[in-house]
């Protein structure tokens, strides 16, 4: 069951779609980001790779984007291994991002409403200088 918001018109959106729109992500990062909060457990990029059926090549940019917008968290493996590059593994709090979700949409209420007040205000100046 895909999960709505309710604009004050009546109007429903998907949250993903709303979720897109905040951070400017796209439909892959959105996939990665819903299996991180929905399994609640670690993946390697090669284990996202498998699990949503695309390259690693993808899989590895959307967990770029994703990190770069602090949505989710990356951890350094331990191996054995010295040789080759570091394996990390990806996971999301849904705690964390509940949080920075709240504290980002009420960072872009000031803005709208700051940004209305400052356009009405010129608006409304530079009607009246016409008058």
């Amino acid at each position: 069951m895909a999960i709505k918001v309710k604009f004050p018109d009546g109007r429903e959106v998907d949250i993903h779609e709303v979720i897109s729109f905040m951070y400017g992500l796209g439909m892959g990062e959105i996939e990665v980001l819903h299996i991180l909060l929905s399994r609640g457990q670690k993946y390697s990029a090669d284990e996202l790779a498998e699990v949503l059926k695309v390259s690693k090549a993808s899989v590895n940019k959307a967990l770029n984007t994703l990190l770069s917008k602090g949505l989710i968290e990356r951890e350094k493996v331990i191996t054995n291994s010295k040789k080759g590059r570091p394996v990390y593994v990806y996971s999301a709090n849904k705690e964390l991002v509940s949080k920075k979700l709240s504290e980002d949409t009420y960072k872009l209420i000031l803005n709208t409403r700051d940004t209305l007040k400052k356009t009405l205000v010129e608006k409304k100046r530079v009607i009246l200088e016409a008058a």
